[in-house]
């Protein structure tokens, strides 16, 4: 099978598995991730371009915020479908260890990690910060009906998910790409807290 083909093959995988993702884990966060990953490793010089792409591409399947009681071991998943790809095992085993270990909420990343690793992650983490970031955080507060912000910190809200995450990205880049991009990204994080607290407080800027 030519790499067309299972591409488009894995991509009609992905769709038919994250339908009750919200709209800030869809397809387009997907395909988001994939170009930035490719990015990532074509200008880092480093990595093989499938592998990436493929990891890029199933990096949420299986994502617990969506996980369903009782549902099938997303890893085998996974597995079953590049084998019947006929992918090389290390690629398929590259992929796994990807998807399992890439989330923020593993904490400290494994102490070997492989430059397609790196660059998927630093991929994830970019398309939660900047203007988009932004845009995703508040769409996913919608869907678990969280509040904009809580002045008192009692309700879960999405402002403080800036700080319990978001702004904690720019610092866990592994590339010297991610980190530009996530520079880049950081930066409008933190004018558009100092615009929403402005707005909230209705105050002198000076104040922020």
């Amino acid at each position: 099978m030519i790499k067309n083909e299972i591409i488009a093959t894995i991509g009609e995988f992905v769709r038919a598995n994250i339908g009750s993702h919200d709209g800030g884990h869809d397809w387009w966060h997907v395909n988001r991730v994939r170009n930035l990953a490719l990015y990532i490793c074509s200008i880092e010089g480093k990595g093989d371009l499938l592998t990436v792409e493929i990891s890029a591409l199933l990096h949420d399947i299986g994502d617990k915020k969506f996980r369903k009681q009782g549902e099938d071991d997303h890893l085998v998943r996974i597995s079953h479908l590049l084998e019947s790809l006929h992918l090389e095992r290390q690629l398929i085993e590259e992929v796994i260890f990807i998807n399992s270990n890439i989330s923020f909420s593993k904490g400290e990343r494994p102490a070997v990690v492989s430059h397609e690793f790196m660059a998927v992650q630093d991929a994830d983490r970019i398309d939660a910060i900047g203007a988009i970031g932004v845009a995703r955080a508040f769409n996913y507060g919608g869907y678990k009906n969280n509040t904009l912000y809580d002045p008192e910190g009692i309700q879960p809200s999405t402002v403080a998910h800036f700080y319990d995450k978001l702004l904690k990205l720019k610092d866990l880049m592994n590339t010297d790409a991610g980190r530009k991009l996530a520079e880049e990204r950081h930066n409008y994080l933190e004018s558009f807290l100092r615009e929403f607290y402005y707005e909230w407080k209705f105050g002198d800027r000076s104040e922020l």
